[in-house]
């Protein structure tokens, strides 16, 4: 199944569209990418705990955080148990981070 990804960049308000699904459902996931010591990035997801991923470039980042949101909330779905979603104020934004929200269809 393809998922549909809509990324809003906060600093320009822009939005890139992905592939839409067979039964899309948006979900809105808050990103923290930092840059690491050794040059590449992560790109941890705020508001799904335990969900992030890294690479040698912030889209890529970004993109492999994406995929691993996707991966995660099916897999929450298919086994029909709640998402254990964080509303703001629940997390702390580390200091010195980028922050993008984006839309995830799964």
């Amino acid at each position: 199944m393809n998922s549909s990804i809509w990324v809003n960049d906060s600093n320009t308000g822009n939005y890139t569209i992905g592939v839409p699904n067979e039964y899309p459902k948006s979900y809105r996931c808050h990103l923290a990418i930092m840059r690491e010591d050794e040059g590449d990035f992560s790109a941890v997801i705020l508001n799904l705990p335990g969900t992030g991923s890294c690479g040698d470039t912030e889209d890529e980042a970004v993109d492999n955080a994406r995929e691993a949101a996707v991966a995660i909330i099916q897999s929450y779905v298919d086994d029909g148990v709640e998402i254990p979603w964080k509303e703001p104020g629940q997390y702390e934004i580390p200091a010195g981070v980028s922050q993008k929200w984006i839309l995830v269809n799964a």
